[in-house]
């Protein structure tokens, strides 16, 4: 995703503040308003506005450290989802855009639309079941992805594959990097297990899956 692991330049102190570790949602409007930034000196997490970022392309420059808002509660990605009959729909793992707007919520159990979402909170999110009238259907395996969308929105579910077996041994034709810029894998380079596990721990799979064949 656009931004993800690049470092932020402060003008005005001349320093790296930090390195953008994931999109900051704002639940209330559905969409993404900024990044949150990870201090690593002190492994604090804040806020960085779009508005406040003056340009964003090897790396995200600001005016001045001042901009950055601290956050206690940052990581959507903590989040479980229920409905509001109190039916588990997993815990959010990561999230598609168009634009700056969610596309879709990603947890281990399924895909969900935004506009089910009825109430956010501390710990969890609540969706409701009542306003399209269907139930959520689940994963027949982890490889399995289902959206939920209206019938006129999709012809047929999309299919990731996150086994070790389908990684290992293509080339990558992109350049992937991790958390904090740390590399994974370099373009043309071949698929590894250690590659495949570096990847997982840094949650990137999935952006591993489209840049290698």
């Amino acid at each position: 995703m656009e931004n993800i692991s690049k470092q932020v330049i402060s003008l005005q102190d001349k320093r790296v503040v930090g390195y953008i570790l994931k999109p900051y949602i704002d639940y209330s409007i559905l969409s993404k308003t900024g990044y949150i930034v990870v201090d690593e000196d002190n492994e604090e997490e804040y806020l960085l506005r779009e508005e406040d970022i003056i340009t964003n392309s090897q790396n995200v420059v600001i005016e001045s450290h001042s901009v950055l808002e601290f956050i206690a509660d940052s990581s959507p990605l903590r989040k479980k989802i229920f409905t509001d009959c109190g039916e588990d729909l997993g815990r959010i793992k990561s999230f598609t855009f168009c634009k700056n707007k969610i596309k879709k919520i990603i947890t281990d159990k399924c895909e969900i639309n935004p506009s089910y979402i009825k109430e956010a909170g501390y710990d969890l999110i609540i969706v409701s079941l009542k306003r399209k009238k269907k139930s959520f259907p689940r994963f027949e395996n982890e490889n399995i992805k289902v959206e939920i969308m209206d019938k006129k929105e999709i012809s047929a579910p999309p299919v990731v594959n996150l086994s070790p077996i389908y990684f290992i041994g293509k080339t990558a034709f992109k350049t992937l990097l991790g958390l904090n810029s740390e590399l994974i894998i370099k373009e043309g380079g071949k698929v590894t297990k250690q590659i495949f596990e570096k990847a997982k721990m840094h949650n990137r799979l999935n952006q591993l899956f489209f840049i290698i064949k």
